[in-house]
């Protein structure tokens, strides 16, 4: 079938316009509140045909205890737990973080229309200062929440290497099993069902921005003594297969090269 020139020229137009939508990103509706410590705006979804579940009332405690319950942990190689112990999980979201995001995120979703999700980026200062940005959306009796920042990465630290890190979510009674991920969820969204977390007790949240281990009773050992002792064992574990290993392969070579005969001179 023959394509007129201008037919041609229309239809890339209508895929670079396509191509420019995606690589954007979702498009900003409206600032609901924009301070130094952060903001919080409502985005059009880019999917037209997503219909999220709101306008929805939470309470500001409920988006509290969902905040507060986004916890990271790093994994690490061998190495790097032999050298630094097993890593303890970390809150994302410090207690004034949560202070300032929680009654927002409330309004936001109360003021999301269908076809928009609730966007914030929050200013964290300490050593260095950090803008972070996520988002967060309902969907049935979910809620979905993304933290791009948290998107596993790799690298070297001094401990050893640290591999992908893992997202956790506390109480683990309230996180949705990954069946409940949709086409915008990544490696980097929590689906929560707030119904259940807002009838658990409290008791059952990580208050503490980094988790502390117990502090031992005297003479009794640690939990890090007792998973490095577990770690020195599978080392010579090893080590001592090895060397059957290696005494074993030598004895085979031994016994299969060829045996030398003396001849008597006459």
């Amino acid at each position: 079938m023959h394509t007129t020139r201008p037919h041609r020229l229309s239809l890339l137009t209508g895929l670079l316009l396509v191509a420019s939508a995606c690589s954007t990103g979702p498009e900003l509706d409206l600032t609901l509140h924009e301070t130094d410590r952060g903001a919080v705006y409502l985005e059009r979804i880019s999917d037209r045909s997503f219909q999220a579940a709101h306008p929805i009332t939470l309470s500001s405690d409920t988006m509290a205890r969902v905040l507060r319950g986004v916890v990271v942990k790093e994994n690490r190689g061998f190495l790097g737990i032999l050298v630094a112990g097993k890593p303890e999980g970390v809150r994302v979201f410090r207690d004034e973080d949560v202070e300032y995001l929680a009654p927002l995120l409330v309004e936001g979703l109360t003021r999301a229309a269908s076809d928009e999700q609730v966007g914030f980026r929050v200013i964290q200062t300490g050593a260095h200062t950090e803008s972070t940005k996520g988002s967060l959306y309902a969907y049935g009796r979910s809620l979905y929440l993304t933290l791009p920042w948290l998107i596993p990465v790799s690298r070297y630290g001094a401990g050893g290497p640290t591999l992908s890190p893992t997202i956790l979510f506390i109480p683990e009674s309230a996180k949705r099993p990954d069946s409940y991920r949709d086409a915008r969820s990544t490696d980097a969204t929590l689906v929560i069902d707030y119904d259940v977390l807002a009838t658990m007790p409290v008791a059952s949240d990580m208050r503490p921005t980094a988790a502390q281990p117990p502090t031992p009773a005297k003479g009794e050992p640690t939990q890090r003594d007792t998973d490095l002792d577990a770690l020195r064992k599978e080392l010579e574990d090893i080590k001592k297969k090895l060397a059957e290993q290696e005494a074993e392969r030598t004895h085979s070579a031994t016994s299969s090269s060829p045996k030398t005969t003396s001849r008597s001179t006459p």
